[in-house]
């Protein structure tokens, strides 16, 4: 190899170590003077810290108040589900007023149109006594038999027939001044009857619409809450952090909760007032066995003193009579039931579950409280009428301990007033009765203590 080309090798090499080199030294970082210092930590001030607590209690606030104004529609719904039920039996209250204030003015009518026609068969009579009278003859006529055969003879038995005349004339006047009294009575009777007839009709028609007004009202309020309550979630989702759904079912469960409380304190005030029924038939069924026993004993004695008096008497006995005994069959509470017919109501009634309310339903699909209640002891062969007072109006009336299945239980706005029962249902036993609660309702069974506590009772 010449000496030329190895130079030129020589510098090859070196160049390429040069650049290796280079790019060795351009790959290692190079060191700053003074290592990099930390980031301060992010203090938030007492102002911001008082912020936050103050928008948190605020959110809480929100969730509280969202909290409160569902379970403040809930509450409104339900108290104008009652203020519909109240105005639907008021309306039966003025129909069943009507229907009597109609019944009262036939009766009425009835009675003027007989005193009129015994008036005028009483008038006719007085009309032909007249003219019997007035064919009769004057004074003149009167005192023709002085100058016949007979004489004065005559003349007096004139006079007695005349004075008979006279006698039955003046009585058929009185009963015909009497009568024509008691006509114009009767017909001033049958217009008062015809106004009240015309005022339970005003009444009927203005309980009607306000019944109407209470459904519209609370048709409306179920579709506004329903609104409501569906932002009102959404909202406490938004400020407790959550889905929509976990909010709603949250929600459900809190309303849920209350209404699984609010059962179990119904249910134990039905058990007490089973407990309490129980105590008084079990002292009744003491007393009935305490009577039965004095019963064998009274037997047994009038028994042995049959047998003594008949060893007196050379063995006759006596003819003795013992007074009847009421039968064991006789419903001895006074009532007009019997266990066979309440069954037969309840068996009705059982029979209409999830059957609709209907305000002034009478059946046969679907029901308001009293004409539930009316619908079933009619199946058992009792009338009542289609309205919660009368119904009460017409039963025995008894006291909460002496309920039994088939009695009847109401609810009045003044506890002392049976005047002012709304609701009514039917007792079934075990503290739980069937009723026809208000409109979106169906036919159901409750404790007695579901809602309010009732206030009467009664045993048709």
């Amino acid at each position: 190899m010449s000496a030329g080309k190895t130079g030129r090798a020589g510098r090859l090499l070196v160049s390429g170590v040069l650049a290796i080199c280079l790019a060795g030294s351009m790959a290692v970082p190079t060191l700053p003077a003074e290592a990099a210092k930390p980031k301060p930590p992010v203090i938030p001030s007492k102002a911001a810290v008082e912020r936050a607590k103050q928008a948190a209690a605020s959110k809480a606030g929100q969730v509280a108040k969202i909290e409160r104004e569902l379970g403040a529609a809930n509450a409104r719904l339900e108290q104008l589900g009652i203020q519909s039920g109240i105005a639907d039996e008021a309306y039966n209250g003025a129909v069943y007023r009507l229907q009597q204030a109609k019944t009262a003015a036939a009766a009425a009518a009835a009675r003027a149109a007989e005193a009129e026609k015994t008036l005028t068969a009483q008038r006719q009579q007085i009309g032909r006594f007249a003219a019997a009278s007035y064919q009769g003859g004057g004074d003149v006529a009167k005192l023709a038999p002085l100058f016949t055969a007979d004489g004065p003879q005559q003349l007096l038995d004139s006079a007695g027939a005349a004075h008979s005349v006279s006698a039955a004339m003046q009585g058929s006047y009185l009963r015909f001044s009497a009568t024509q009294v008691m006509t114009n009575l009767f017909k001033v009777q049958a217009d008062q009857a015809v106004a009240k007839v015309k005022k339970a009709t005003d009444e009927a028609a203005k309980a009607k619409k306000a019944a109407q007004d209470a459904e519209a009202a609370q048709s409306a309020a179920v579709t506004a809450i329903g609104v409501q309550r569906t932002n009102s979630i959404a909202q406490l989702a938004t400020l407790q952090n959550i889905s929509v759904k976990v909010a709603a079912q949250r929600q459900h469960g809190l309303e849920e909760l209350a209404r699984q409380r609010a059962a179990e304190l119904a249910a134990r005030k039905a058990a007490e007032l089973k407990r309490r029924i129980a105590a008084r038939e079990a002292a009744e069924r003491r007393a009935e066995a305490a009577q039965r026993k004095r019963e064998a004993a009274e037997q047994a004695r009038e028994e042995q003193e049959e047998r003594e008096q008949a060893k007196q008497n050379h063995g006759k006995k006596p003819k003795k009579h013992k007074p009847s005994k009421p039968s064991r069959d006789t419903n001895d509470d006074g009532g007009h039931s019997s266990r066979k017919g309440a069954s037969a109501a309840i068996d009705f009634a059982r029979n209409q579950l999830g059957e609709m309310y209907l305000w002034g339903g009478t059946g046969p699909n679907r029901w308001d409280c009293s004409g539930l209640t009316q619908g079933a002891w009619e199946r058992a062969g009792v009338q009542l009428p289609h309205y919660s007072v009368a119904q009460y109006e017409q039963i025995q009336h008894i006291q909460e301990d002496d309920l039994r299945p088939g009695d009847l239980i109401f609810w009045a706005l003044n506890p002392n007033d049976p005047g002012t029962i709304h609701h009514v249902a039917m007792y079934i036993g075990n503290g739980m009765m069937i009723h026809a609660p208000r409109t979106g309702k169906p036919v159901q069974i409750d404790s007695v203590y579901y809602w309010i506590p009732p206030n009467f009772f009664g045993r048709p």
